[in-house]
C-alpha cells in the first residue's frame, strides 16, 4: 500500500511543479504553423533527465517529449456573439530510449495519437491559462506531463472565454452553454489544425474527455451537447469532482454561517449577473459587489481575491445581501442555477464519476447524487461511480486516508490517465 501511495505522490510531484525547474532545454525552435503558434518544445531527452533527477521515474520508463501549440479559433458567448478565443495543443514527441527511436513510437505514428480534452478547473488570473501559462513560463507543466509525455495523448485543454485570447471578456463562470460550445469549437479548431499540420490523430476520431472540479462541470456540458449533435466519437469520459448540482451547493452556502472559499461563489454571482442582465448588487453586498468587475479581470489569483473579500456569508458585513439569503428559494438566481445543472440528460456513452471521499468543497455526496439521477432518474447504464480515490489509492475500502480538493486533483488525473490509457491498449493496441 505504502508503495502505490508513492507513485501516486511522485505523479502529484510532477503535477503541482511549475516546471521540471533543471537545464534549459534550448531557445524554441523555429517551425513553421499554419493557423497558430508553437510555444514550447520540449525534448524527451530533456524531460526524462529532468524527471529522474527528481526520482519520479526510473531509467527503463518511457517518455515522450512534447510540442505545444497555441490555437486561436471563433466560439459564441453566453448572449450568441462571436468571440475570438484560444487554447493549447500538445502533441508528444519521440520516445527517449538511449536516442533511439521507439518501435512503440513507430507504431503510434502510423496509426495515430488519441486525443485527450481536459476540461481544467477553476483559475482567476489569465497568467493561470493553459496556453498563456505555458507561454510565459517555457516549461511542462502537470497535465501535459501526465496525459502527453508519460500517457502518449495528444492532450487539448481550452483556455475558456474570459483567458487567453479572449482575456477582455467576462468568464461565464459554471455556465454551460458558452462553457460546452467554446470547448466544442476548440475541439473542432484543434482537429483542423492537426490536419493542416500533418498531425498524425486516430482517424476515428476517437477522444477521452476529462476535467476536475470546473473542469468536471465543463466535461459533462459538454458530453451532452457532443451527444446530441453525435459529431465526435467520446470514448470515455471522466468528470472529477464538478460541482455538477449547483442549485444545492448554493443553498448549503447560503444557509452557513461561513464560506471557506468566498472567490467561488462571488464569481458565480458575478457571472450570472452578467449573464443574465441583473444587477450583481441584488446577490452581493456592499463593499464587495463594486470590486467585483476589478477582481475577476483576470490579474488576480484566487488567493488575492479572497482576501478582498469575507469569509462572512451574510449580516452586517457579509457577502451576499440578506435579501438572497433570506428569498433564494423561487428566484431568478436559484432558477438560472437549476437551469445550469449539468445532470439533467442520460449519458449514452461511458461515463466514469471520480473524486476524493476527503473533499470539503465539492463534497462527495455531489457525485454519489449525479449517479443516482443519471442511474436510478434518468436511466442511463452508461455511468459508473467509481470507488474515492482514497479507496482506488490503498485498496482498503475503510482506510482512513483522505485528500481535500486541492490536493485530490493530482491523484485523480493520474487514475484517469491510466484508465484512458488501458481503454485505448484495448481498443487501438497500444
Amino acid at each position: 500500500m505504502k508503495n502505490l501511495i508513492k507513485s501516486f505522490a511522485l505523479t502529484l510531484i510532477i503535477f503541482i511543479v511549475v516546471g521540471c525547474g533543471g537545464n534549459d532545454p534550448g531557445e524554441l525552435k523555429v517551425e513553421t504553423v499554419k493557423e497558430g503558434k508553437l510555444i514550447a518544445d520540449f525534448p524527451a531527452n530533456f524531460l526524462k533527465e529532468e524527471l529522474l533527477k527528481k526520482g519520479l521515474i526510473t531509467k527503463d520508463s518511457k517518455v515522450f517529449g512534447y510540442k505545444a501549440y497555441k490555437i486561436p479559433y471563433t466560439t459564441t458567448d453566453e448572449e450568441g456573439k462571436k468571440v475570438k478565443a484560444s487554447g493549447v495543443m500538445v502533441v508528444p514527441t519521440n520516445y527517449n530510449t538511449d536516442n533511439n527511436t521507439s518501435k512503440a513510437y513507430d507504431l503510434i505514428s502510423k496509426i495515430g495519437f488519441a486525443m485527450v480534452l481536459d476540461c481544467h478547473g477553476t483559475i482567476f488570473s489569465n497568467n493561470e491559462a493553459p496556453s498563456v501559462e505555458i507561454e510565459n513560463s517555457a516549461m511542462p507543466k502537470g497535465s501535459s506531463v501526465i496525459f502527453s509525455a508519460l500517457s502518449g495523448f495528444i492532450t487539448l485543454q481550452p483556455d475558456y472565454i474570459g483567458f487567453g485570447a479572449s482575456k477582455n471578456h467576462y468568464h461565464p463562470y459554471l455556465l454551460k452553454k458558452s462553457s460546452a460550445q467554446s470547448t466544442i469549437d476548440f475541439l473542432k479548431a484543434a482537429l483542423s489544425f492537426a490536419q493542416i499540420n500533418n498531425i498524425n490523430i486516430i482517424a476515428s476520431k476517437d477522444l477521452y474527455l476529462t476535467g476536475y472540479s470546473q473542469g468536471g462541470f465543463v466535461a459533462l456540458a459538454t458530453l451532452k451537447k457532443i451527444e446530441e449533435t453525435n459529431e465526435f466519437n467520446i470514448k470515455l469520459t471522466i468528470p472529477m469532482a464538478g460541482p455538477y448540482f449547483l442549485d444545492p451547493i448554493a443553498q448549503s452556502v447560503l444557509n452557513s454561517q461561513e464560506i471557506a472559499v468566498p472567490s467561488f461563489m462571488a464569481a458565480t454571482a458575478y457571472a450570472y449577473s452578467k449573464a443574465y442582465n441583473k444587477d450583481v448588487g441584488t446577490l452581493i453586498q456592499e463593499p464587495y459587489a463594486s470590486k467585483l468587475p476589478t477582481l475577476f479581470s483576470g490579474k488576480y489569483t484566487r488567493v488575492q481575491i479572497d482576501k478582498e473579500l469575507t469569509t462572512k456569508v451574510s449580516g452586517e458585513k457579509g457577502l451576499f445581501t440578506q435579501d438572497i439569503v433570506s428569498n433564494y428559494e423561487g428566484s431568478w438566481f436559484q432558477e438560472a442555477l437549476k437551469q445550469n445543472s449539468v445532470v439533467n440528460f442520460s449519458p449514452q456513452t461511458p461515463v466514469k464519476l471520480l473524486q476524493c471521499k476527503g473533499d470539503t468543497i465539492i463534497p462527495y455526496a455531489i457525485s454519489q447524487n449525479a449517479y443516482n439521477v443519471f442511474t436510478n432518474m434518468l436511466g442511463s447504464s452508461s455511468v459508473e461511480l467509481m470507488s474515492p480515490v482514497e479507496v482506488i489509492l490503498t485498496n482498503d475500502p475503510n482506510t482512513d486516508l483522505r485528500y481535500n480538493h486541492s490536493e485530490c486533483g493530482a491523484y485523480a488525473y493520474s487514475i484517469a490517465a491510466k484508465i484512458f490509457a488501458n481503454v485505448r491498449k484495448q481498443t487501438i493496441g497500444y
